[in-house]
């Protein structure tokens, strides 16, 4: 098997040094800064270590690989399938693991679509430096269950999400709102109990809270909760936003958090569920769900 790399930076070095390191070898990679008297060096550095062999187009890579990998930045993506369109066949793999958003992944495979390629979404949810080529992907698009028949034998963790170009980067995109926004909430937080001399009491108070129960439970009580007393759950924050205020600290997170829990109000949930509760934080998704 024929493998290359359309971009030499962190995710194609990694994923490629783990390949070897599974017996793979034989595999190229080219690079827009691989000539470059300052990023140059890190390239072929990284390819060396892996034992990749640099060759000097795109069009190159295309034309010679059996799969090929699109690791280049998303806003590079889109002129890279361009590029290697006219020499893309039937049958061959093309991986774009580019942080892109769904609607760039769906319009490369627009592109490349009547090629006869088979096209896969690749997200990746791991860490590149510590998983290397094991790092969990999320696969979509035409190519994705080919694409794992053909690589899990190698060791790569791929999850299957349909054949949609774009799902599989919908589901990356979707979680980061969670982790990186969840990861900002907690340094406001700390930061306040911080300045307040009250951090491991806070911390066991939110444990208490959060510790040892289902995340799907966390969702049904935390969304229904919030939809129904959004208006009480608004002005007490307002009252932490002053806190943060006063420690002169940012109240971002809170801020936006505040507004969130206002744009709710129009809905008049508590009003809706007067005589009931709601089912779950579906329901209340759907009622709010943009038409």
């Amino acid at each position: 098997m024929k493998i290359g790399f359309i971009g030499y930076g962190e995710a194609a070095y990694n994923i490629s040094f783990g390949l070897s390191k599974e017996g793979l070898k034989g595999i190229r990679a080219t690079d827009a800064m691989m000539n470059d008297s300052v990023m140059g060096k890190q390239v072929h550095t990284r390819a060396e270590a892996a034992g990749v062999t640099l060759v000097s187009s795109n069009k190159e890579i295309a034309q010679w690989a059996d799969l090929i990998f699109a690791a280049v930045p998303s806003s590079f993506t889109m002129d890279v399938c361009k590029d290697v369109e006219s020499v893309l066949r039937p049958g061959q793999l093309y991986v774009d693991v580019s942080a892109s958003t769904p609607s760039i992944k769906q319009a490369i495979w627009e592109q490349v679509k009547n090629t006869g390629v088979l096209f896969v979404d690749a997200a990746m949810l791991g860490s590149l430096p510590k998983d290397q080529h094991r790092v969990p992907i999320t696969a979509s698009g035409n190519g994705a269950e080919e694409f794992k028949k053909l690589m899990t034998p190698y060791g790569m963790k791929i999850t299957l999400a349909g054949e949609k170009a774009g799902a599989a980067s919908a589901i990356k995109l979707v979680r980061s709102i969670y982790m990186k926004g969840i990861a900002g909430l907690m340094i406001e937080m700390l930061q306040a109990a911080d300045a307040y001399g009250v951090s491991e009491e806070v911390i066991a108070s939110i444990s208490k809270s959060m510790d040892g129960i289902p995340f799907t439970s966390h969702l049904d009580r935390l969304v229904t909760g919030s939809a129904l007393h959004c208006t009480r759950r608004a002005a007490e924050l307002k009252g932490s936003i002053a806190m943060l205020g006063e420690a002169n600290l940012s109240s971002d997170m809170t801020k936006a958090t505040k507004q969130r829990l206002q744009d709710l109000e129009e809905y008049e949930f508590a009003k809706r569920y007067v005589d009931k509760k709601p089912s779950g934080w579906k329901e209340i998704i759907e009622t709010i769900r943009v038409k």
